[in-house]
């Protein structure tokens, strides 16, 4: 009987606290707070759930994505759902949603679900930062190998949103402010000139005037008011115009109810149409007038400061309505700066739904006579575009870089020097290849992808972002100087130089060579059908990313890249299997992936069809009757014309090595030939027989 009455009664409180919550309670909050008993309704200022236990609001849960939009990897934010206890401490972070390909194609999500598992028992004020490393200004916690830019942009966004929600709904977070009242500076203004100077604005209306907008508009609730709406507002703070507005003795009380940094506005009524309605609660936020400041909402509370008191002058005691609302410093509201206040006024009947809204709106600013500058001391988190930061953490890897692409262009500026060593110039041709793939590649994550190209597409219809590109430095710097070099080289410099997996490829060739592996030579027409392949995997991406960036990401794995450079190799057997397929046929088929199936290959081709610059120079023999360049070119880029399909060709620059060595150049070969039995017979020919003739 005993068991039976405590299940009764666990079974009711389960359903009690389930009746608590809202059926719109966001999806998770039960792990981030296990220990409540319900959650609120959304907030919409900002929006955040409030969590209780029992009766008493043990802190909020709210999407990163409502207050931070921070492009990751994939040029799309990532949504987290957020916990943060009324001490400003993390209580769990769950994920909602994210498009990183690294982690919904590569590592899994197991990884990004560890990482943000880190953040419980950490706080706002330890300025958590990605990475290893001691700081007295901020705690580090693991990030990922081979995603630093999305689980840095996730970092950011998970703090960066709690922050704000904390200056709004938590004490001691206040925004650091840039001005303070001067508190002893006094001016002796009458009211006429408050009004003359601003200090005391107006917005009036008449009735016509809000017909304009609003065409239902019938009040005559004051049929005597001149103006339908006739409001006067003021910011108090400032000893000049709060004396004059409240009385000293109302001043003086006014400074000892707001709490340090916290503001007042008052505003007064005399028009046709109040600013609080009927069913305004006291002590509440108002309905019908709001303020915002560079473009955000400015919460106000009514402080209820006459509920017992009468206004002491003259033009409050006059006033229809007087409220005087307080402004809490955790808003950010500056009040040496302009800002607007919104009167919102409906119009029509709400039996038959249709009531419409319209807000209008009156600036106000003071002069900066009446404020003091103030340092701000950081509060640790940074102000700074968040790629500023990724790009200071990888400042040794840029350099490097850059010294490499700088070497490169002058390879290639100097390339018919350094190829009449040929000796020389293979050593420095496999040096920068073993460089390419072990740190462009394997260290520095800098390969190249198809992917990288979705993001700019989606600009045509999304905007422009430059951040987004910015987040990597690597990858950004290695497609400005490839996107560069396509309009003066064409596709070669980056197939034949700086793709890791380019690279991989030629080395798997080499090996193949020097295991006397078979090498299949497909014959021209087939090849010349093949080639076409990548350009319709290229068309096939390009048009599925416009119709779904998702479904483009996972038709991309058609590239073994992720694969081979980005995780190692390290990743489920399918993708490895495939990879070391691709790989595999070049030990058969040269380069076998560049040539037939590379749809980054294909693009780059198309972007640097007209570049200028014909770089590898041609013989009138080329073609006929010499075809060595034609047999000896591997990529097959040289036709039996002896012209140089530049779409095709890697700029491995073999063939600048046999054209530039007489040694190795059938026609100079025979050329020099004849210069010499020229010679030789001009050394036979008699002294005495020249004379003669």
């Amino acid at each position: 009987m005993l068991f039976r009455v405590l299940a009764a009664v666990i079974l009711c409180c389960l359903f009690s606290s389930n009746s608590f919550s809202d059926t719109s309670s966001p999806k998770g909050w039960e792990r981030i707070f296990p220990q409540a008993t319900s959650i609120g309704e959304k907030e919409s200022n900002p929006p955040v759930w409030p969590v209780y236990q029992a009766f008493d609001k043990i802190g909020y849960v709210f999407h990163s994505i409502d207050y931070v939009t921070i492009p990751a990897f994939s040029g799309e934010p990532v949504d987290m759902l957020v916990g943060l206890d009324l001490d400003g401490q993390f209580t769990g972070v769950e994920l909602i949603e994210h498009r990183e390909p690294i982690f919904l194609h590569g590592l899994g999500e197991k990884p990004l679900i560890d990482f943000i598992r880190q953040y419980e028992g950490l706080g706002i004020r330890d300025n958590v930062k990605v990475g290893s490393g001691t700081s007295t200004t901020g705690t580090y916690i693991d990030g990922i190998t081979k995603a630093t830019v999305s689980v840095v942009v996730i970092n950011q966004s998970i703090v960066l949103s709690a922050l704000a929600v904390a200056r709004q709904k938590l004490s001691g977070f206040e925004a650091p402010a840039d001005v303070k009242v001067k508190s002893e500076y006094y001016e002796q203004l009458s009211l006429e000139q408050l009004q003359e100077e601003n200090y005391l604005q107006n917005l009036r209306l008449t009735e016509s005037e809000i017909q304009t907008h609003l065409y239902d508009y019938r009040q005559n609730a004051c049929p005597e008011c001149e103006h339908a709406v006739d409001l006067k507002f003021g910011y108090l703070n400032v000893p000049s115009i709060g004396r004059v507005l409240l009385g000293d003795s109302d001043f003086e009380r006014l400074q000892k109810t707001l709490e340090p940094d916290e503001h007042a506005v008052v505003l007064l009524s005399n028009g046709d149409y109040s600013f609080i309605d009927l069913d305004f609660v006291p002590a509440s936020v108002p309905d019908r007038v709001s303020i915002d400041q560079r473009g955000f909402p400015i919460e106000i509370r009514d402080l209820n400061f006459f509920d017992v008191f009468d206004p002491q002058t003259s033009i409050l005691n006059d006033a229809s309505d007087v409220k005087v609302f307080s402004i809490k410093p955790q808003t950010g509201f500056n009040p040496a700066s302009e800002w607007n206040l919104l009167l919102n006024i409906s119009a029509g009947n709400p039996v038959l739904y249709t009531v419409e809204n319209y807000q209008f709106m009156a600036n106000y600013s003071l002069p900066k006579k009446f404020f003091d500058e103030i340092e701000i001391i950081s509060d640790g988190f940074s102000e700074q575009p968040l790629w500023v930061g990724l790009w200071e953490s990888k400042r040794f890897q840029i350099i490097v870089l850059l010294i490499s692409l700088a070497a490169l262009t002058v390879i290639f500026a100097r390339q018919h020097q350094l190829v009449k060593n040929p000796k020389r110039f293979h050593a420095i041709r496999w040096g920068f290849l073993t460089f390419t793939l072990i740190y462009i590649g394997w260290y520095a994550q800098g390969q190249l992808s198809i992917v990288n190209i979705y993001p700019i597409l989606q600009s045509f219809t999304q905007g422009f972002n430059l951040e987004t590109y910015l987040m990597d430095p690597i990858i950004f710097i290695l497609w400005l100087y490839v996107f560069i070099s396509l309009f003066i080289v064409g596709r070669g410099l980056f197939c034949g130089w700086l793709c890791p997996f380019g690279a991989l490829q030629e080395m798997v060739s080499w090996f193949a060579k020097k295991l006397k592996i078979k090498q299949y030579r497909i014959k021209p027409a087939l090849h010349n059908k093949l080639t076409w392949m990548k350009y319709a995997i290229l068309i096939g991406l390009v048009l599925t990313s416009f119709y779904s960036v998702e479904v483009a990401e996972v038709w991309s794995e058609v590239e073994p890249f992720k694969t081979s450079i980005t995780l190692h190799f390290v990743r489920t057997w399918p993708f490895v299997v495939y990879a070391i397929f691709l790989l595999g046929c070049g030990l058969f088929i040269h380069k076998f992936y560049c040539r037939y199936v590379c749809p980054l290959g294909a693009g780059l081709a198309v972007l640097g069809w007209f570049h200028p610059v014909k770089w590898l120079k041609r013989r009138s023999e080329c073609g006929t009757p010499c075809t060595l360049c034609y047999h000896k070119c591997e990529i097959k880029a040289i036709k039996q014309s002896g012209e140089i399909d530049y779409k095709e060709c890697i700029q491995c620059l073999e063939c600048i090595v046999y054209h530039n060595n007489d040694d190795l150049c059938p026609p100079q070969k025979v050329k020099i030939r004849k210069q010499a039995k020229r010679k030789k017979a001009e050394s036979l020919i008699p002294a005495t027989a020249v004379e003669v003739i």
